[in-house]
C-alpha cells in the first residue's frame, strides 16, 4: 500500500505516538526500536519503511510537533484584527498547543539538542528560518507604524514568551500544579503591557 494512503498515514501516526511515549519515558538514547515496535504494534519492517531508524523517528516527532504549532500560530495571527489581539494570540496559541499536547511539548522542550544533532539535513534549521521569516513579516509593519514598542527584532520573542515559557517548563515537569490555561490571560496581558507603545 502506498505510503500516502490513509491506512499508511494512520500507521505512521501510531508509530510516532508510541515513540513519543518511549522517548519521554526513557530518553532518545534509552528507548529502543523494540520498545517502539511493541508499544505501537507495528512490525520492525513498518518502522523502517516509514522512518529508517530510531533517530529519524525522533526527528520526525520534533519537526512535526513544531510544524503543527507554527501552523496554529500562523492561523491565529491571520485572524487577529489588530496588533494587541495578535500579541495576545501569540501567547494563547502557545499555551493552548502545550495544554493540548503536553507529551509532545515535553519532548520538544527537552530534546531539542539531541534532535538537532540527528538532523543532518538541517530540516529544523530550514523550518526555523521559514517560521521566523513569517513572524518578521507580521511584526515589521506594526513596528514601523509604532503599534509595538521598538526593540531589537531578536528580543521580541523573549519579551512576549518569557513568562509563558518559564511557567510551561515548570508545568510540564510537575513543578507547577495549576493548569497553564488558567494563566493564559495573565501571560497575554503581561506580553501586551511589555510591548504596547
Amino acid at each position: 500500500m502506498a505510503e500516502s494512503s490513509p491506512r499508511s498515514a494512520g500507521r505512521r501516526r501510531e508509530i510516532l505516538m508510541a515513540a513519543l511515549d518511549c522517548f519521554n519515558e526513557h530518553g532518545i538514547q534509552g528507548a529502543t526500536i523494540e520498545m517502539i515496535r511493541e508499544k505501537s504494534g507495528a512490525s520492525v519492517g513498518s518502522l523502517y519503511h516509514h522512518f529508517g531508524n530510531k533517530e529519524r523517528i525522533a526527528l520526525a516527532l520534533y519537526t512535526e510537533g513544531m510544524r503543527d504549532y507554527h501552523q496554529s500560530l500562523s492561523e491565529a495571527l491571520a485572524e487577529a484584527t489588530d496588533t494587541e489581539q495578535g500579541i495576545r494570540q501569540i501567547v494563547h496559541t502557545f499555551v493552548n498547543w502545550i495544554a493540548n499536547h503536553p507529551e509532545w511539548a515535553r519532548f520538544v522542550f527537552y530534546s531539542r539538542t539531541q534532535v538537532a544533532a540527528i538532523d543532518l539535513d538541517a530540516e529544523i534549521h530550514r523550518d526555523n528560518q521559514n517560521y521566523w521569516k513569517a513572524i518578521r513579516e507580521w511584526f515589521s509593519p506594526r513596528v514601523k507604524k509604532r503599534e509595538i514598542k521598538i526593540l531589537p527584532m531578536e528580543c521580541y520573542s523573549s519579551v512576549i514568551m518569557g513568562p509563558t515559557q518559564d511557567y510551561a517548563r515548570r508545568w510540564l515537569t510537575g513543578r507547577a500544579s495549576t493548569d497553564i490555561r488558567e494563566f493564559a490571560d495573565v501571560f497575554a496581558q503581561a506580553a501586551w503591557d511589555a510591548l504596547k507603545p
